[in-house]
């Protein structure tokens, strides 16, 4: 995908700033594009706001990757902090997740992130990697978001080209997940983040998705032979696939409940610690939703085909009685649960990695997801569901 491409959608943002009033943000300093940028009095600042009491007195810049170093959507840089005395025990080393040079999606994505750091997670009983601070700028699309270094844990950061999870390690995200979804199911606090949280058809993800999808696929397509050999196995067009994603978030809008998603549970944003801990990160595409969004990817993309073939119908059992221990009464039966994971199937084929440029990922990762996600598109009938969803949308 050409950064023309992935800027077609960069709107002038509102000058909004997201922070508290003795936190980072301030239209006279506004948030830096460049490592240099991350002052101790900044860094301070971030800090000071999440922690009380807390202070930074050093800080040392250990690395800085711009979007060309690194596989990602935003830079990022590690540093090493020092502490004032009195402040809590924080970690020293942290990686700080912020705009270097120029966004590398539209900033929408930046929003969201900072707002789930500040608003959703720290509610939320889940594992989570350490968030120190963060803070949005709209009206220079710029974001700091401060999370803990977990290199000296030594995680692991699965991708499709390494050994698939287990369904055992897959069952236990579902589990996360369905706290995740029971804590917003349904629930009226979708509204009252509406301000910054999209759905899955409307808000500036979206229109971002809406302008580029059709266009980026099909020049991708023109540049590789598999990606074109691929979709004509569909027998559909990029076009034809586009609506098919956006009549199944139609759909499951009108017949599924709504909850919070997170948007992109791919094997690739789960961290697994030696101690068998583990967990989500990296929650720029989070929206309100159906459940199934999240529990396809996490699925599909996270085990071999043989195994998920075997396993899924038990895990989205798994998942809907984890649901049900979280205080959800009115989740869908197994059934209807199957059918609203097929058909969701297709969000994660077109916009899940048929879209994903070889800049962001190597191309036999791509090509692996790619065909874990065809295979379940083939044994759950998904374009037949998608079909059969627009048949009824266009009915009323």
């Amino acid at each position: 995908m050409t950064d023309s491409i992935i800027m077609a959608n960069s709107n002038t943002r509102e000058n909004r700033f997201t922070g508290a009033n003795r936190g980072p943000v301030d239209p006279a300093s506004p948030l830096p594009n460049h490592p240099d940028g991350l002052t101790v009095a900044l860094l301070d600042r971030i800090v000071y706001e999440w922690n009380p009491g807390s202070s930074v007195t050093g800080v040392e810049l250990v690395e800085a990757k711009g979007l060309a170093q690194q596989v990602s959507t935003a830079g990022r840089a590690r540093l090493r902090l020092t502490y004032g005395s009195g402040s809590a025990d924080l970690p020293r080393d942290v990686v700080v997740k912020m705009v270097i040079d120029q966004p590398g999606v539209d900033s929408a994505l930046y929003e969201t992130e900072v707002q789930i750091y500040r608003d959703v997670l720290p509610g939320l009983d889940v594992p989570q990697i350490m968030c120190l601070g963060a803070a949005y700028e709209g009206i220079s699309e710029r974001f700091v978001l401060l999370l803990e270094d977990l290199t000296a844990k030594q995680p692991f950061f699965p991708l499709s080209i390494d050994k698939p999870l287990t369904p055992e390690r897959v069952a236990g995200q579902l589990s996360i997940l369905a706290k995740l979804h029971a804590r917003y199911w349904n629930s009226p606090d979708l509204d009252a983040m509406g301000s910054w949280l999209g759905t899955l058809l409307k808000g500036r993800q979206f229109d971002f998705l809406e302008a580029i999808t059709v266009p980026a696929i099909t020049q991708m397509m023109e540049e590789s032979t598999y990606r074109a050999d691929l979709v004509a196995r569909t027998g559909w067009t990029p076009e034809q696939l586009w609506n098919g994603v956006k009549a199944t978030h139609a759909y499951h809008d009108k017949i599924m409940p709504r909850t919070l998603v997170h948007g992109d549970t791919g094997a690739h944003n789960t961290y697994h610690l030696p101690g068998g801990s583990f967990g989500f990160y990296d929650w720029q595409l989070s929206a309100a939703g159906c459940w199934a969004h999240d529990v396809h990817y996490n699925i599909i993309e996270s085990l071999s085909i043989a195994d998920r073939k075997a396993t899924e119908r038990a895990l989205i059992q798994h998942y809907i009685d984890e649901l049900a221990k979280n205080g959800v009464t009115d989740a869908p039966d197994i059934d209807t649960a199957m059918q609203a994971y097929g058909r969701a199937i297709i969000w994660g084929f077109t916009v899940g990695w048929l879209l994903c440029p070889e800049r962001n990922y190597d191309m036999k990762i791509i090509i692996t997801n790619l065909e874990r996600l065809y295979s379940a598109m083939c044994d759950n009938d998904t374009l037949a569901l998608v079909e059969q969803a627009q048949r009824e949308m266009e009915a009323g």
